[in-house]
């Protein structure tokens, strides 16, 4: 059974300004049969609520429109034709979190499973949510693409500082960094636009073309850095990792 979370009104009405969608009663109640029964076609969301086809369709199209859910095909056992469900897109369930028309749970596992965070605690997924309202220039895209969500949430680690408390902060910034170390590195290695992203479990930094280096973790020492730029010190370990990584690649 899941444990159960708590989700305050606050929490929620900034969630609402993140999605300005404007809902009423019969787009929640089909969102919410569609949360817990995805993959579902709209004959049977009409069929299994209290809606006509016609309001199901109506409200299917604008819920595609806003980008709660999204169309795949699939092909019936019984015949030869495909048929087209619908499924929820990562903007439906942080909409449907939003409203509370569903067990927080049950959306937050869920959104687990499409931003492939499986083992990821819905404490910690909360705590990631949290940094949705405070994040610059944020499109549905990005939230659909949880490595270019993670991506921009270390790359405005000094913005979030300054708005949440440090437990929560570094809670954010090692998630996301736990992220792109498990996703993104390919021989150490990620380009990220003019800059080159480097690390391993044990630290992550960006090093711009200038000589700069913003460490958004590190655990090499008793220090715990998190999102600081790199101190000139030659007694720092993480100094002679990055001069190791420059030398290997070099060769």
């Amino acid at each position: 059974m899941l444990n159960p979370v708590l989700v305050s009104g606050e929490f929620r009405l900034k969630l609402r300004r993140v999605i300005p969608v404007e809902v009423d009663d019969q787009l929640l109640d089909l969102l919410s049969y569609m949360v817990l029964h995805e993959p579902t076609t709209l004959y049977k969301m009409s069929k299994n609520t209290k809606y006509a086809i016609s309001t199901v369709y109506k409200k299917a199209k604008k819920m595609m429109h806003y980008g709660l859910i999204k169309p795949h095909l699939y092909h019936n056992k019984n015949d030869a034709y495909e048929r087209v469900a619908y499924e929820t897109t990562a903007i439906g369930l942080l909409l449907c979190l939003a409203y509370g028309c569903v067990d927080n749970e049950v959306v937050l596992s869920k959104l687990c499973h499409k931003w492939q965070m499986k083992s990821y605690c819905c404490q910690r997924l909360i705590n990631l949510i949290h940094a949705l309202p405070m994040l610059p220039k944020l499109d549905y895209r990005v939230i659909e693409e949880p490595r270019a969500l993670m991506t921009l949430i270390l790359n405005n680690a000094d913005r979030l500082r300054s708005m949440l408390s440090n437990d929560v902060f570094r809670e954010i910034i090692n998630a996301a960094t736990h992220y792109l170390v498990s996703r993104l590195f390919v021989n150490d290695l990620v380009i990220m636009k003019s800059s080159l992203l480097m690390g391993n479990e044990n630290f992550v930094i960006n090093l711009s073309p200038d000589g700069h280096v913003y460490v958004y973790m590190c655990r090499l020492c008793d220090k715990q850095c998190v999102a600081t730029y790199l101190s000139l010190n030659n007694q720092c370990r993480l100094l002679h990792e990055i001069r190791n990584i420059k030398l290997t690649i070099s060769v």
